[in-house]
This record gives structure tokens, C-alpha cells and sequence, in this order.
């Protein structure tokens, strides 16, 4: 995989799980021509199968999936960097090798080009594990939309709302006119005067 080349990016800015697990697919055949330690192939096989496993059923990857690739592939790409580079490595053992440790182990070497190109396979994996999207990433794109919907719902419940405030606050009205003609019958009728009447005034 060329260093330039990206996933396929949608217009809300996620990955297609379909492009996405192409390039995993291309990064097993890529990191099976580096020249890395056995143990680091192995290890970065294994993240990236269970990674295309799941884009293929659910459309996005774990974040303790991508996590996982991500520090394999980080401490793959230190150990490139540390590989003694020499101009013809002879008698290379990666089963046995151990990156930057040669007095524990085979030592690592790598001429100049192959260290280049392990680099750039190992930051191109990088950027894709980044850009791939999680579950968390799902359910940020739908919350706008659920968000969109309820307020909808609000607006109309709110509408039915206020129609039935109005009504309550019409009917309490007609009431109150209702209670204060009754009260103004019944004090002419009675002749009741609420105590004004035979009032002197001051003595």
C-alpha cells in the first residue's frame, strides 16, 4: 500500500467498512513481505483478522480491537526503527529476533530500503486504524437524528399541550364569569351589601 493512500472517506467522515477492510486485507499481504520479527507478524495478523471480522458483520470496530492494533503496530514500527540497518543482512533469523537486544537474541537487521518501506506500511496501518470508525462513532452520527426526532415530538406535544392550556385556561374564565354573575344575582336579589350598608362613616 502506497503511504498516500487513505481509506475511502464518506461525506460525514467516516470510513466504508467495505473499503476499509480491503486495505486490511492488503496490509496482511504487505506486513507478510516486511521484514519484522516473526512474533511482531504473527501479533499484527492476528489484530487485523479479528478487525476485518468485524467490520464484515457490523460495519465498525471495537475500540479495544483498534486499540489493540494500534499499540502492536506502534511497537512494530519502534522496532523497525531500532533494527541495526546494514547493507546485506546475512544469516537473519526473525523467528528468533529481538529488536534493539542483539545480546538477548538474533539480532535485527535491515538494509536502509527495507527499514523505509516497513515505515511507511507500518504509518499507513496507523492512519487507518484511526480512521476507522467504532461504535461510539455510530451512535454519535444517530444521536442528531434522535435529537432531530424528539424535538419534533416536543413541538408537537408542546403544540397539543398549549391547545389543551388554552382550552383548561377558556373553561376556568367561562367558570370565574359564571361564579362572579352568580354572586353579582344573588347580591342584588338578596340585597346583600357585605356590611356597607348602615355604615355612618366615622364617628
Amino acid at each position: 500500500m502506497c503511504s498516500n493512500d487513505s481509506p475511502s472517506v464518506k461525506p460525514d467522515g467516516t470510513a466504508d467498512a467495505a473499503e476499509l477492510a480491503a486495505d486490511y486485507e492488503e496490509f496482511l499481504l504487505d506486513i507478510e513481505e516486511q521484514p519484522l520479527p516473526e512474533y511482531r507478524t504473527d501479533e499484527l495478523r492476528a489484530r487485523i483478522e479479528e478487525i476485518r471480522g468485524t467490520l464484515a458483520v457490523e460495519g465498525v470496530a471495537s475500540a479495544g480491537q483498534l486499540q489493540q492494533l494500534l499499540r502492536t503496530a506502534t511497537e512494530a514500527l519502534a522496532d523497525v526503527r531500532a533494527a541495526r540497518v546494514v547493507s546485506a543482512p546475512t544469516g537473519r533469523d526473525l523467528a528468533n529476533a529481538v529488536p534493539g537486544a542483539a545480546d538477548t537474541g538474533a539480532a535485527y537487521e535491515m538494509t536502509e530500503t527495507e527499514q523505509q518501506q516497513a515505515t511507511n506500511v507500518l504509518i499507513d496501518l496507523l492512519f487507518t486504524v484511526v480512521e476507522t470508525p467504532t461504535h461510539e462513532d455510530r451512535r454519535r452520527r444517530e444521536e442528531p437524528a434522535t435529537r432531530d426526532d424528539d424535538a419534533r415530538g416536543d413541538t408537537d406535544d408542546g403544540a397539543r399541550g398549549d391547545t389543551r392550556d388554552d382550552d383548561a385556561r377558556d373553561d376556568t374564565r367561562d367558570d370565574a364569569r359564571d361564579t362572579r354573575d352568580g354572586a353579582h344575582s344573588t347580591d342584588t336579589e338578596d340585597g346583600t351589601d357585605f356590611g356597607v350598608t348602615g355604615y355612618a362613616g366615622p364617628e
